[in-house]
């Protein structure tokens, strides 16, 4: 290995440099170079500011650039990566609250509330009912898993295979981070605690 490989870093750079630098420096990703510094992989001081927080020296930098060589980055695989970041607000479904054997339950709660609904329903209408995707909802009709009328040119679904739809395992199971179907999940807990305590009101589900 040639001694002075890295040394044209110090024409370029000053004693001391950043966490920018440093990313820039080594071609790693930010997460990355926050990594080698708050594990010590490459020494710092930390100063407790917003801006310039970390002072790194060149020569340390330089040093791991020469180990990096010869054993390789040094970060543990997977330690920076974002799948290992859990989720702030995870994708929940009905299983949380339906248990095998009380399917009726959901059954009863989308009734009540979609009880203004026509008897045949369009894709979109089907969407906005489970809070499931469009997309999502082809996919189920194509399957077969929602069943339909046979039309021309377009799905038309009875509201009854939309309630038989609801209390399969596919759709209780089934997770969507879209805000209607957050707001089913809520409004369907507070259905659950209201059967003794209370009468629950299609409003509820508005409030946030």
């Amino acid at each position: 290995m040639r001694k002075g490989k890295y040394e044209y870093l110090r024409e370029q750079y000053p004693e001391h440099i950043s966490l920018d630098q440093l990313y820039r420096i080594c071609r790693i990703s930010k997460r990355s170079a926050s990594h080698l510094v708050t594990n010590g992989i490459i020494p710092s001081t930390d100063t407790g500011r917003k801006t310039w927080r970390y002072h790194i020296s060149l020569d340390d930098v330089i040093t791991y650039l020469r180990r990096r060589e010869q054993w390789g980055s040094m970060i543990p695989v997977g330690a920076v990566s974002s799948k290992n970041k859990k989720s702030e607000n995870p994708r929940r479904s009905f299983a949380e609250y339906v248990e095998r054997g009380a399917e009726t339950k959901l059954s009863e709660y989308f009734e009540f509330i979609y009880s203004d609904y026509p008897d045949v329903l369009t894709v979109a209408e089907v969407a906005e009912m489970t809070g499931l995707y469009k997309g999502t909802i082809l996919r189920y009709l194509s399957a077969g898993d929602i069943k339909k009328l046979n039309a021309a040119s377009r799905f038309l679904i009875p509201k009854q295979y939309v309630m038989e739809f609801v209390i399969s395992r596919k759709f209780i199971e089934c997770k969507s981070n879209s805000e209607i179907f957050k707001k089913l999940l809520q409004g369907f807990e507070l259905w659950i605690a209201k059967q003794k305590t209370g009468k629950f009101e299609r409003s509820e589900l508005n409030n946030e």
